[in-house]
């Protein structure tokens, strides 16, 4: 590994939070002379809390809606999904499920509820790490994030999965918008110092009020489009609470938002996608 890259990456690891360094991130961005294509999704499952043992939001227990979601995901042909409300039971019968098909990286042991899933034939892992960003009531949680190497061009991939909070608990506007800088400080400065494709997936259980402020800068656009140009009025574009946003690097194309009836029988959000292809 070069001088000057191994000092990039260990200002990160001060940055971000403490990582290892492993000899496959040596490879750049620049391997990827034959374009690499690929989906990339979100996901909120509805955690296993809301339904099991109580019934009063009209969906089977989890068990029932993991196997289900499983299928959508197959269905939307999925090679990397930002996982919410995956929690410990799902997740446990998801790997019964796909065994070494799919690895996985949540941040914690015990706490699953955000989770980046990828195809192993599709992309190996060269580093996992976490960011901590304010949940209900300001309390900071650990999001996950990955440096993923594609096994067909060697190029280095970053994803980043979050879950800001809802009102559900009272007002947490003020929360949200603190996750927001810190999700954007995060994939802005894994772009500058890189120069590699970060992705953000998540449910940011907010529409233009994170789209706007987040794409400000300039670094990261929706895979639904909309434009946020400087000196100019933001033009976010109509969409839900569940996001995917890539840097320049990334091409989206093809987005898809999946309420089909699968989906409705198997969370309270659709599954969001997009076909990608690397600059």
């Amino acid at each position: 590994m070069s001088r000057p890259l191994r000092a990039v990456l260990l200002s990160l690891a001060v940055t971000l939070g403490s990582f290892s360094v492993l000899p496959a991130a040596s490879a750049s961005h620049e391997a990827a002379h034959s374009a690499d294509e690929f989906v990339i999704a979100s996901f909120n499952i509805l955690g296993a809390s809301h339904t099991d043992g109580r019934h009063d939001r009209g969906f089977d227990r989890s068990g029932v809606r993991l196997y289900r979601a499983i299928k959508a995901l197959r269905r939307s042909q999925a090679d990397i999904v930002g996982l919410q409300e995956f929690q410990l039971s799902q997740r446990n019968r998801f790997v019964a499920r796909v065994g070494g098909a799919w690895g996985l990286h949540s941040g914690y042991s015990h706490n699953t509820d955000n989770t980046i899933a990828w195809r192993t034939d599709r992309f190996a892992l060269v580093d996992s790490w976490t960011r901590r960003v304010p949940y209900f009531h300001g309390r900071m949680r650990k999001m996950p994030i990955v440096a993923l190497r594609s096994r067909e061009t060697n190029l280095v991939i970053y994803v980043m999965n979050v879950h800001n909070p809802a009102d559900s608990k009272g007002n947490a506007e003020r929360w949200r918008r603190k996750a927001m800088r810190i999700e954007r400080k995060v994939t802005s400065r894994l772009t500058e110092q890189l120069h590699a494709p970060v992705f953000l997936t998540g449910d940011m259980n907010d529409r233009e009020d994170f789209f706007c402020p987040f794409t400000g800068n300039g670094v990261m656009h929706s895979f639904l489009g909309g434009s946020n140009p400087p000196g100019a009025s933001c033009a976010p574009p109509r969409s839900g609470i569940d996001w995917i946003f890539g840097n320049q690097y990334v091409e989206f194309s093809s987005p898809q938002i999946d309420r089909s009836w699968l989906v409705a029988r198997t969370s309270d959000h659709p599954i969001v996608s997009a076909h990608v292809r690397l600059r």
